[in-house]
C-alpha cells in the first residue's frame, strides 16, 4: 500500500528507490516534518507516483516533492538450502567482509537488517562465492505478517 511522503525533489522520479534514513538535526523546526518523516528507519521504497505539491526544505536547502511511495525490499543472497519460494524467514546478514566479491550489495542488502521478516518472492541459480557459501540471489518482500 502505498503512502504519501516527501523526497528531495532532484530523486523524485517514478520508479526511483531509496533507503529512509530517518530525521536529522535540521528537521526538527521544519513546518512539514510530519509529512516527511513518516516511514520506517532503514526499510527500502519506492517512488509509485510523484505529485505537484513542493515545499522548501532546510536540509537540503532545496525542495522536496509529495510523493506515493510503497515498501520495496532490495534483492538478497540467501543459503541455497532454505532458500523456498513463499518462506518467511528473519534475515540475519552473512558473515563475509569480501568488499571485492560482485554478489557483496546482495549478501549486504541496504534496506534490510538482522532480524528482519522477509518473504521470499522467487530465487536463482547459486551464486559463485569466493568464501564457498552455497547461496542463491532471491527476490524478496517486506514480511508485515
Amino acid at each position: 500500500m502505498a503512502q504519501v511522503t516527501l523526497l528531495h525533489a532532484p530523486q523524485a522520479k517514478a520508479g526511483n528507490h531509496y533507503v529512509y534514513r530517518g530525521p536529522m538535526p535540521e528537521c526538527q523546526e521544519c513546518r512539514v516534518k510530519g509529512a516527511c518523516l513518516n516511514q520506517e528507519v532503514g526499510r527500502r521504497y519506492r517512488v509509485t507516483a510523484v505529485r505537484s505539491v513542493r515545499h522548501p526544505c532546510p536540509l537540503t536547502a532545496d525542495l522536496v516533492a509529495a510523493i506515493e511511495a510503497e515498501p520495496a525490499a532490495p534483492p538478497m543472497s540467501w543459503w541455497s538450502r532454505a532458500a523456498i519460494a513463499g518462506s518467511s524467514l528473519t534475515y540475519e546478514p552473512l558473515d563475509c567482509d569480501r568488499h571485492d566479491c560482485v554478489n557483496f550489495a546482495t549478501c549486504h542488502p541496504q534496506g534490510i537488517a538482522r532480524g528482519d521478516r522477509v518473504r521470499i518472492v522467487e530465487f536463482g541459480a547459486r551464486l559463485t562465492c569466493p568464501l564457498g557459501y552455497e547461496i542463491v540471489p532471491c527476490a524478496v518482500d517486506y514480511d508485515t505478517k
